[in-house]
């Protein structure tokens, strides 16, 4: 997937201040899963915001618009 359809798929853009560290711990981790740091903070945000009990849009309606 190329960086152009990427920002298609996500087209919302969030940005935050962190303390010192918290960067090359959201890498490390995301290299651990083979993932992104963006999707590893994706699915991080989501999983809290659903712990919360936050009502997230439906990642499927995602697929089908890539899929479009």
């Amino acid at each position: 997937m190329k960086i152009a359809e990427r920002s298609m798929t996500y087209p919302e853009f969030v940005r935050f201040r962190a303390e010192d560290g918290i960067s090359g711990a959201i890498v490390q981790a995301a290299r651990q899963h083979r993932i992104t740091t963006s999707e590893f903070l994706r699915q991080a945000v989501r999983a809290k915001l659903t712990a919360e009990g936050v009502e997230l849009p439906d990642l499927g309606a995602l697929a089908q618009r890539q899929a479009a």
